[in-house]
């Protein structure tokens, strides 16, 4: 890969460090520093105000607004108004002052700079000496988001100078920041100081969503004045600090949303006021001592340790702490945006990764956040049923980019031609019911579900012109860099797995399809008849000489490019060369037929796998985040090690490291999870496809051991692997999983020769 590492972060297990300040990297450490609790998220750019290169972002899910004008376009089915997550009140915002010198580190004379996140208690520390003249003050600022009390933020700044200096120090709640890709912002609506609570309140432009924001101030000064502009109100303290004495200030903060369309703001304002007081009275240790034991159980049940790679060793465990803090299951309305709630790339949208690659993580950590995932999806049928019938379809089409269930992406190539989001959710679903056999939510949501998802499939493929053969025509896969395609073989894939499960729960006699039936408007043994006759006379592009499946038609014949010859300079891509550049040769985005072998690995041979990944391994650019972590996989399955550590560690330190150049933009939420898999699917060797749990680990060269855990069956399974064994130990019910090729009942613990 012609991409390298941009590393400037200290290599700590279970902390993220910058030591000294890099102000070339300062957005890249506003994603990576960032805090979020599924709620609200907060970019780390510096409160107290910086004249450099920023991205103030305040972001609570599910809080969006819609573009202010449409796209032109004369045309059906293209999207003539996105919407996206709207920046929200910066409710850490500060102004420091002293002697007449305001604090700015991009002009201000300082040392001594360092910042921690630390990903056992969730708290964010940034500490460092200014200068004014001959006087030094230490600054420590603290912040930390509640997992658990979702609504509650604390700010924590401490001051000690070493000769007395007055000082003023002004806390804010500024609605006034706008979305960086447009002039969207929040309207405030009302700002009230009352017994001690300073709030402010703003209603969407569009969508009529309410946020309510109150903060209190603990502070030793007596000095405070009260102010407002028209998307502001503040708090100023004014004193003296004395020489070698400590002061700290103490920001308590409730933030409350109403995503429903309310034009009485009072009773949120009320609540907020109401909530804040008692976070007040709670206070910042009993706070953060919440956050501890929040962090201790996700620890407990998902850590991943790896002996003799601390490097890697903290960039999994940052990607699992950033799983925990972008979705845990909080809220049924919430999904899993392309960069969490650190940044506004992506508008804040949902992908089809929340299926692919997001769900198993929580799948084997968190049942409950699995299926409100896949809840979310079943609240917003109705939309994708619209965006079918926009496509001159029938059924359901989910939207390739969503806040609210609605398609958002106004790249015609990409909504009209890719339906890998509406397969994933098929796939999702299958997937949650191998492993928990939830049959009360398969009759109530998943049959509607996948019903609706046939029925939409078989209405945008179609037969060829005597009928002997049923294809997609005119596609976009996951390869993004080949557009309008015929017979991609991931689509027809994937429907044709469709068309199959729904005929096997069809005729497993198991649910009531009479109810389906009225439900989806369908006669199911008509229906069930069609999906048989298509699902046979699917196109498949395979050779049965070579093993290789072909992406699509005519890929073979393309012109080859040699990816290493790209510049690193040129990545990302579609910033560098023209659009129509990219789609010229044979160079993949992201994983296409990988893709889909992974997802379905038990339905093909070692063989197959093995020489589908040579063939198409050396043309991937890996432009896309999600890619690596497939590969790794991959590679472990095929006794690739030396691969799979390239990609591993591409994967799981993406941000860290910054290896595609756009860190800065939020971080890559999907990849993380992706990096999770690597893990478990990749070295762990995790098949989770049939009906039987599968574990095929291997191990690198240079690890001692490594350890992960995954709940399945209501039991927690540590699994540790070695050198020379496999060990596993389980609280819980007792469970049957096949080691490499033998079959095991495991009620506390077993012990195996590692074979690979």
């Amino acid at each position: 890969m012609a991409k390298i590492s941009k590393s400037y972060l200290d290599v700590d297990t279970f902390k993220i460090i910058e030591t000294g300040f890099h102000p070339d990297r300062a957005e890249v450490s506003e994603s990576i520093f960032s805090l979020a609790n599924e709620y609200m998220g907060v970019r780390a750019s510096f409160p107290e105000g910086y004249s450099g290169p920023s991205l103030i972002g305040t972001y609570f899910n599910g809080f969006y607004e819609y573009s202010l004008s449409d796209t032109p376009s004369a045309y059906k089915g293209i999207v003539k108004r996105t919407h996206f997550t709207i920046n929200s009140t910066n409710f850490f915002k500060v102004r420091i002052e002293a002697n007449g010198h305001v604090l700015d580190l991009n002009k201000s004379s300082f040392s001594s700079f360092r910042r921690e996140l630390d990903m056992l208690s969730g708290l964010y520390t940034r500490s460092f000496i200014w200068h004014i003249d001959d006087t030094n003050i230490e600054i420590t600022f603290k912040r930390m988001l509640n997992m658990i009390h979702c609504h509650e933020a604390i700010q924590q700044i401490s001051f000690k100078a070493n000769k007395d200096i007055d000082i003023k120090i002004s806390f804010y709640l500024d609605n006034s920041i706008i979305h960086w890709r447009s002039d969207c912002y929040i309207n405030t609506v009302n700002k009230r100081y009352e017994d001690g609570v300073s709030t402010i309140s703003a209603k969407t432009l569009s969508t009529h969503q309410s946020l309510s924001v109150s903060m209190i101030i603990d502070s030793s000064f007596k000095d405070k004045e009260i102010s407002t502009s028209d998307k502001e109100i503040w708090v100023t303290y004014k004193g003296r600090l004395n020489k070698e004495k400590n002061y700290t200030f103490t920001r308590y903060v409730d933030a409350l949303v109403n995503k429903e369309s309310d034009e009485n703001i009072l009773s949120l304002e009320n609540q907020s006021i109401d909530e804040v007081k008692q976070l007040a009275k709670k206070g910042f240790a009993k706070s953060l001592n919440e956050n501890i034991n929040y962090f201790n159980d996700l620890w407990e049940l998902s850590d991943i340790e790896i002996d003799g790679d601390d490097k890697n060793q903290q960039g999994i465990r940052y990607c699992i702490f950033q799983l925990a803090q972008t979705y845990h299951g909080y809220s049924k309305d919430n999904n899993i945006g392309a960069k969490g709630l650190t940044g506004e790339a992506y508008s804040g949208h949902a992908f089809w990764d929340s299926e692919t690659y997001c769900l198993p993580y929580y799948l084997f950590t968190n049942q409950t956040a699995s299926k409100n995932l896949l809840m979310f999806r079943y609240n917003t049928l109705h939309l994708a049923k619209e965006r079918a019938k926009m496509l001159d379809c029938t059924g359901a089409c989910f939207p390739v980019a969503t806040r609210n269930g609605e398609e958002a992406c106004n790249l015609w190539q990409h909504a009209s031609l890719q339906f890998q989001p509406s397969t994933a959710v098929m796939y999702a679903i299958y997937h949650y019911m191998n492993l928990y056999d939830d049959k009360h939510f398969m009759q109530e949501y998943g049959l509607e579900m996948v019903v609706e998802i046939a029925k939409f499939l078989l209405s945008r493929g179609d037969y060829n012109q005597d009928k002997s053969k049923f294809s997609f025509y005119n596609v976009m896969g996951p390869d993004e860099f080949q557009m309008m395609v015929n017979h991609n073989t991931y689509t027809n894939f994937m429907a044709k797995k469709t068309f199959d499960y729904l005929i096997n729960l069809y005729e497993s006699s198991v649910y009531d399809f009479k109810k389906i039936e009225a439900k989806c408007d369908i006669e199911m043994a008509n229906f069930i008849d069609t999906l048989k006759d298509v699902s046979n006379k699917m196109v498949i592009l395979y050779d049965e000489k070579s093993q290789l499946f072909e992406q699509h038609d005519g890929f073979f014949d393309l012109p080859h490019i040699d990816i290493h010859s790209i510049d690193e300079k040129d990545f990302p891509l579609y910033s560098s060369w023209s659009y129509d550049r990219i789609y010229r040769n044979d160079m993949i985005k992201q994983p296409d037929v990988l893709m889909f072998m992974f997802l379905y690995n038990s339905d093909f041979t070692f063989e197959q796998k093995k020489n589908n990944y040579e063939y198409y391994e050396p043309r991937c650019i890996h432009e896309s985040s999600l890619s690596p972590s497939i590969h790794s996989i991959l590679a472990c399955e095929l006794n690739k090690l030396d691969e799979a550590k390239n990609f591993f560690e591409f994967a799981t330190r993406l941000d860290l490291d910054d290896y595609n150049n756009n860190t800065k933009e939020g971080i890559h939420t999907t990849s993380i999870a992706a990096a999770w898999m690597n893990i478990v699917y990749g070295f762990g060797g995790l098949r989770s496809d049939r009906e039987i749990l599968k574990l095929n680990p291997s191990i690198l060269p240079e690890w001692n051991y490594y350890s992960f855990k995954i709940k399945y069956h209501n039991s927690l399974l540590k699994v540790k692997v070695d050198k020379k064994y496999v060990e596993i130990n389980l609280t819980g019910q007792p469970v049957e999983i096949q080691i490499y090729d033998k079959k095991y009942l495991i009620s506390s613990s077993l012990k195996v020769e590692k074979i690979r």
